[in-house]
């Protein structure tokens, strides 16, 4: 109790205040405000962050996936999960000054899933579909259902910038560089202490990092590992590990033996990779959610076996192999390297190179909801994995049912998981109240940018975390 107080003394000793703007600086450069399908997973976290500040999605998940409401206060479906029923939030204002009404929201979520049937009535909006929809709620939780307009904007930059109900609007945006973001005074949730928020983009993480240290921004991204001297004028913060580090077998690739798949999957030894290239973070995987998604992942396992892979190769098809990574990713390459020295010690040739006919490629896949289910819809997506074989009607998510979806997509060794990696960020002395969420997100309930006030004080560099985030 005493390092708690320690941490957060200089924060209780001064109250919350109004005013100032918060200094922000990310990796990607996007052109446009928008989610797009494709996004690495730097892009999507970078944006998904952005976008949540100027908008709501219906409901919110919290860690432990239990939905929590947003502009919905109240749902209910029927025994098949085909029709839900969403009770909205009454008053709430797009920043535009128009009512965030049922029918401007069913005009939103039917322009964004066609496949929905979305009616407005008084005060609800309801969703059916022909199939079953138990997951609905984790789905409306994704950044991209966030309830957004898009109207022309007449500036120089001649974008279509979004217009939501979050506690910030759009003041200024240069693509790829810039955005401004004023605070929304008229907020169902409350004015925001800030009276600004400034994203920079397009800054690497030393980049990010050296600014930090220099007091000339006030929350960064930062690479996931153990604090260390370098970081003592900043607090960092891990989440949960929400994204997939894996390899990938193309449809084409000249690996079509299985035996061979599954002796390079054993070739790997995964500890050296994550203690000196990923300088500790994350957790060796052999499957593609998380533990503490699912409580399973002990049967699926990660340690190495070289001499059973060469059991596996005998009188096995040994081509040569290309294997392809994304060069956005600074440590691809390393990884990329490590593992084929790994496959050579066990007598399996693989060439890493950006050129020529790809047969495995390294891949990051984003785990974007605490709902298991979602996460792997979603992996299996970015992975371009077949959809899981969830059961028809309606998809229970029950553990055994998850169990056997995901083993589904292991079988055949196909993808081989590497990693569950989490993403850090870090704050500076002067912003109090800060606290992200477990899942990553900058925008959790009560612990988002909206509730950051900056302090003119410098002189605790841990003052910045709320008591629960101190406790951690």
């Amino acid at each position: 109790m005493a390092l708690i107080a320690a941490m957060t003394g200089p924060a209780a000793a001064t109250r919350p205040h109004y005013g100032g703007t918060l200094r922000v600086m990310l990796q990607s450069a996007p052109d446009a405000l928008d989610l797009p399908a494709n996004a690495t997973p730097t892009d999507y976290w970078d944006m998904a962050r952005t976008l949540s500040l100027i908008g709501d999605t219906l409901v919110k998940l919290d860690a432990q996936a239990r939905p929590q409401p947003a502009l919905a206060v109240a749902w209910q479906s029927d025994p098949g999960a085909r029709h839900w029923q969403f009770t909205l939030r009454r008053g709430v204002k797009f920043h535009d000054g128009s009512a965030a009404s049922p029918a401007a929201i069913a005009q939103i979520l039917g322009a964004l899933h066609s496949n929905w049937n979305v009616r407005a009535s008084a005060d609800s909006v309801s969703i059916e579909s022909e199939t079953p929809m138990p997951s609905l709620l984790a789905e409306l939780a994704l950044p991209r259902n966030l309830l957004l307009k898009r109207n022309n904007n007449n500036n120089k930059n001649d974008n279509r910038l979004p217009i939501g109900t979050g506690p910030f609007l759009v003041a200024d945006w240069q693509p790829g560089k810039l955005l401004k973001l004023a605070a929304n005074e008229e907020s169902w949730a409350g004015r925001p202490f800030v009276d600004a928020v400034e994203i920079e983009f397009g800054k690497s993480l030393r980049d990010q990092a050296i600014a930090i240290e220099l007091d000339k921004t006030d929350v960064i991204e930062a690479a996931p590992q153990a604090a260390n001297a370098s970081q003592r004028r900043s607090a960092s913060l891990s989440s949960l590990p929400v994204e997939l580090l894996a390899l990938v077998f193309s449809a084409n690739s000249k690996a079509q033996d299985p035996r061979l798949r599954e002796a390079l999957a054993l070739a790997i030894d995964r500890k050296p990779i994550q203690s000196v290239l990923l300088k500790g973070a994350g957790e060796p995987a052999a499957s593609i959610l998380p533990n503490w998604m699912t409580g399973y992942t002990a049967v699926f396992s990660p340690q190495a076996n070289p001499q059973r892979a060469r059991t596996v190769l005998a009188d096995s098809r040994q081509p040569a192999l290309n294997l392809n990574y994304d060069p956005r990713d600074p440590q691809a390459q390393l990884i990329a390297e490590r593992i084929a020295l790994n496959a050579r010690d066990v007598g399996i040739t693989v060439q890493v190179s950006l050129s020529g006919a790809e047969d495995i490629r390294l891949m990051r896949a984003v785990l974007p909801s605490p709902d298991p289910a979602t996460s792997l819809d979603e992996a299996a997506r970015q992975l371009g994995l077949p959809q899981p074989g969830f059961p028809a009607a309606p998809r229970g998510n029950s553990l055994d049912d998850l169990y056997q979806a995901e083993r589904g997509l292991l079988d055949g060794y196909t993808v081989i998981p590497l990693f569950h990696l989490p993403r850090a960020s870090a704050a500076s002395a002067r912003v109090r109240g800060w606290e992200p969420g477990q899942l990553g997100e900058w925008s959790e309930a009560g612990s988002s940018l909206a509730e950051v006030w900056l302090a003119d004080s410098r002189d605790d560099s841990r003052a910045n975390l709320s008591p629960q985030a101190a406790s951690r």
